[in-house]
């Protein structure tokens, strides 16, 4: 259960700074919330952004996307929150030596009968 929490982690969608949407040369980013104009969301896998555009795969699907620059608002794409994994990481543990002593006294309790 450890393993699972330590490798899933936890994750938050965070906007993009212009400045990230400025750059010169391409960016890759794995998955990729993009926010158009017209009001609206396209979630994206295996995006790009490039000086002109923004290309990628719909989730739903899987069919090809692309978009102009200049009809995006924003773009999200998701960063590790370390607070929260680092959080839920410490109760795994702490939830495990509780059970480890719950079944003791549970143990000591059942020996004296």
């Amino acid at each position: 259960m450890l393993l699972v929490v330590l490798a899933t982690g936890c994750s938050v969608w965070r906007p993009l700074p212009g400045a990230g949407l400025a750059r010169p040369a391409s960016e890759p980013l794995d998955h990729a919330r993009v926010f158009l104009r017209d009001g609206t969301e396209h979630e994206l896998v295996d995006a790009r952004v490039s000086p002109d555009s923004i290309i990628g795969f719909r989730r739903t699907g899987l069919t090809r996307f692309a978009v102009a620059r200049s009809l995006v608002i924003s773009v999200d794409a998701p960063e590790p929150d370390g607070e929260r994994t680092f959080f839920l990481g410490a109760l795994v543990p702490v939830s495990l030596a509780v059970v480890y002593v719950a079944t003791i006294f549970a143990l000591l309790a059942g020996t004296n009968d």
